[in-house]
C-alpha cells in the first residue's frame, strides 16, 4: 500500500510543482489560467519518466540474491518450505 501511494505521490509530483510555480511564480490568480496543452504533455511525461525510475530503483534495491541454485518449495512432514536460492 505505501508503495502504491508512493507511486501516486511521484506522478502527482510535476503538477503540484507546475501549480505551485504559476501561483507564486508568475502570480497567476485562476487555477486553469496558466495550463496549456504543451504544459501538461511536458508534466505527464515527466510524471511517467519519475513513476518508470522509481519503479526501476525499488526493483533492483529488493532483489535477492542472483547466482546460486534455485530450490523449489517443498512439503517436508507437512510443514511447506519455501522456494530459496543456495
Amino acid at each position: 500500500m505505501t508503495r502504491l501511494l508512493a507511486e501516486i505521490a511521484l506522478f502527482l509530483l510535476p503538477f503540484a510543482a507546475f501549480a505551485l510555480y504559476l501561483r507564486f511564480g508568475r502570480k497567476v490568480d485562476s487555477v486553469f489560467a496558466g495550463w496549456s496543452l504543451r504544459a501538461l504533455i511536458l508534466c505527464a511525461v515527466v510524471a511517467v519518466l519519475l513513476v518508470a525510475a522509481s519503479l526501476y530503483f525499488v526493483e533492483s534495491a529488493g532483489r535477492g540474491p542472483t547466482t546460486g541454485r534455485y530450490v523449489p518449495p517443498t512439503w517436508q512432514d507437512g510443514v511447506l518450505i519455501p522456494g530459496h536460492v543456495e
